[in-house]
């Protein structure tokens, strides 16, 4: 026996549209804040350098505090700074973030990048054989010299300093090694003298310190060469300073350096901007060889401008909600609280003009039975007969009946019953139609 369908009441079916409605706007203001708050990528690239340096070690940190997060990252090894720019340049490389040397470029030369700030200090170190001894690089004339590949940051800065004291490719042979493969050269004898732009807590910097059969040149001219050189500082590695049982170095070195920056393309994602600030803040706020807890990282850069959400980050810290959950919960659930806020500001002014608008649709629906009625009312301004007007009365039954089935709420009665008065009117008037002749019944409803 087939199942007879029972229409749902009236109201509830005016419930169903309602939170249907509800739901679409909900929808269209997510889609909406999806496309105005993009979230962050899921997939982070990270431009490090030569295998063995800073670049490198200070990318495997990173990595593993955006693991912590739950964002997948991958380390692209390059040639240095110069490679690492390019990369970051291109949006096809997958690469969001570099680090890069101090004096390689600026944001004249390549436009559309911001930096998280400056990091630490960036050594150059020039390491050459004990039996050696240099104390001027005016004496590296003739040498073999490894001062990395032609795009390294430790490339450009070895050619200028070397430019300075005469030395260059006519007068020396200069190799294009760095990171593992230079001090493997240096020592096996395949290399007189090695520069290293690496910082100093580097992993491979910290062996050749150690090594007896290596020795670090001391510029006793660093602080004329600064003056020529102006992004670089002149910094002194104390006696002592590496190893005090040993006494290494037995006497003051005098070094050069200029820092390292983390540039990220001005388009990155501020939330995962002010992640990475946050990292730069917990990996490189100790105190170093060369540096106080605190003095980095540094909140300005000299050569780039800065992040909008990185200098946020260093004025304010991170958000309430960025300290509590990961960054991509943080960020659904600051999007879900804009959804609310966004809904809340639509909404809230129809919650105020909602009884009229819902009073000026019961209206609506009440128009046609009025409608209805007017008609019957206009049949009446002329004569009729008495079969007619049966007929119009069992119409305003019928109308009286739809009028109730229209479901009119409770505090809208007084539109219910006004409509229903009308319609008795009309009734009546129809009913002393069918108890008056008709010649008389036109004329009494005239002066009626």
């Amino acid at each position: 026996m087939p199942r007879l369908s029972v229409p749902l009441p009236r109201r509830l079916r005016y419930s169903h549209q309602a939170l249907a409605l509800f739901l679409v706007l909900l929808a269209a203001l997510w889609l909406l804040l999806a496309h105005a708050m993009p979230a962050p990528p899921k997939q982070v690239g990270i431009a490090t350098a030569f295998k063995g340096g800073a670049y490198e070690h200070f990318g495997q940190r990173y990595q593993q505090a955006l693991q912590a997060e739950h964002i997948r990252s991958t380390l692209v090894p390059s040639q240095g700074s110069l490679e690492n720019l390019r990369l970051l340049k291109d949006p096809a490389s997958g690469v969001h973030l570099a680090f890069v040397q101090g004096g390689v470029s600026n944001a004249e030369r390549s436009p559309g990048l911001v930096s998280l700030g400056r990091i630490n200090h960036q050594i150059l170190w020039i390491f050459h054989r004990a039996e050696y001894p240099f104390n001027n690089l005016t004496q590296l004339k003739n040498k073999r010299i490894a001062v990395g590949p032609q795009d390294s940051g430790t490339r450009v800065l070895a050619d200028q300093v070397l430019k300075l004291h005469g030395i260059g490719a006519a007068n020396a042979q200069l190799l294009p090694l760095a990171g593992e493969a230079a001090a493997e050269a240096l020592l096996t004898s395949q290399a007189d003298v090695i520069f290293m732009a690496f910082a100093a807590d580097s992993p491979l910097v910290q062996r050749l310190l150690h090594d007896d059969r290596v020795q670090l040149l001391s510029l006793r001219q660093a602080e004329a060469i600064t003056r020529h050189l102006s992004f670089l500082v002149r910094l002194v590695l104390p006696q002592g300073a590496i190893d005090l049982e040993r006494n290494q170095p037995m006497v003051d070195v005098e070094l050069l350096a200029t820092t390292n920056a983390v540039l990220v393309r001005e388009d990155l994602h501020p939330d995962l901007v002010q992640l990475l600030t946050r990292f730069l803040v917990a990996e490189h706020g100790q105190a170093g060889l060369f540096q106080r807890a605190g003095e980095f990282p540094l909140n300005s850069d000299p050569e780039y401008p800065m992040a909008a959400a990185a200098l946020r980050y260093y004025k304010q810290g991170p958000s309430f909600l960025q300290r509590l959950l990961p960054l991509s919960m943080a960020v659904q659930v600051e999007r879900m609280a804009a959804l609310l806020l966004s809904a809340a500001a639509l909404f809230f002014p129809l919650f105020n003009y909602a009884p009229r608008i819902y009073r000026w649709w019961i209206r609506e629906r009440l128009h046609l039975p009025y409608r209805q009625l007017r008609a019957v009312e206009a049949r009446l301004q002329e004569p009729i007969s008495e079969l007619d007007a049966a007929r119009l009365l069992r119409e305003l039954d019928a109308l009286s009946d739809k009028v109730r089935q229209l479901g009119v709420p409770s505090r809208h009665s007084d539109l219910f019953f006004e409509l229903q008065s009308d319609i008795q009117l009309v009734r009546m008037r129809l009913r002393e139609l069918l108890t008056t002749p008709v010649n008389t019944a036109h004329a009494t409803l005239r002066s009626a």
